[in-house]
């Protein structure tokens, strides 16, 4: 399995606060068959980008003897855009998943998204030729009171994360699942921050997913993610992708 949105690395945003944190969380990952994983710490756009990088380099070698054995791990980041004052694309372009063109973006959480926000993901599509993966689609307000907001986003050439504990709470089981089932979930992460309130929780969404009869979804997600970090195009047919409304009701 592939965990393609943690915040693993020790000390640098709000995951692990330290080594030990980090060297458990990914002791977790392994033990609930996470194979390979992606570091993706937070990065807002108020730090120069040479000196993020710099630190999650630094952060990244003090993890290096707690990777368990046959785990592959790559360098990304979680971009933060909010269609004001963003990163150039040349800064995007830096903090894409290490060795593709795929790009780990945040949105908005309280804010209704502006058409300057949805129009910046559209003009970064159109003039870099990377694709931006949407985190955590499941926990914004704007998607879950507009759903076809989501449908929007793949049309454009986004791809849409959902988060494990997604599948797992009362609160946006539903959502996950219909996203699920109409094609519009393509990669899917623990967004772990520590080894406790938000730990990697893989082997329980997994489980669930099996138990629904949503392991062919699941594989086909997995399937998804593979192509991303092997940087290979991924084209979602149309016909999966409409206007469905408050399709999870």
């Amino acid at each position: 399995m592939i965990d393609i949105h943690t915040h693993i690395l020790p000390n640098i945003d709000d995951g692990a606060k330290d080594v030990s944190v980090s060297a458990e969380m990914l002791r977790m990952e392994a033990e609930q068959g996470v194979k390979e994983l992606v570091f993706t710490p937070h990065y807002y756009g108020t730090q120069d980008v040479n000196e993020f990088l710099l630190k999650r380099a630094e952060a990244r070698a003090k993890v290096n003897e707690h990777i368990p054995r046959g785990m592959k791990v790559r360098l990304g980041a979680e971009v933060l855009l909010k269609g004001v004052n963003d990163p150039s694309d040349e800064t995007l372009c830096k903090l894409a998943i290490e060795g593709t063109q795929y790009v780990l973006f945040e949105l908005p959480f309280t804010s209704r998204w502006s058409e300057r926000l949805l129009d910046r993901i559209s003009d970064f599509i159109a003039e870099t030729g990377y694709t931006p993966i949407i985190a955590h689609v499941e926990r914004y307000e704007e998607t879950l009171e507009n759903p076809e907001t989501v449908t929007r986003l793949v049309q454009m050439g986004c791809l849409i994360q959902v988060n494990t504990h997604a599948f797992v709470s009362k609160h946006t089981r539903r959502f996950a699942f219909a996203l699920l089932k109409h094609g519009l979930a393509h990669c899917i992460g623990t967004d772990a921050h520590n080894a406790e309130r938000r730990a990697p929780d893989y082997e329980n969404a997994k489980e669930l997913l099996r138990k629904k009869k949503k392991s062919d979804e699941f594989t086909n997600v997995q399937w998804c993610m593979k192509k991303v970090l092997a940087n290979e195009a991924i084209r979602t047919p149309f016909g999966q992708v409409r206007k469905l409304g408050k399709f999870y009701f």
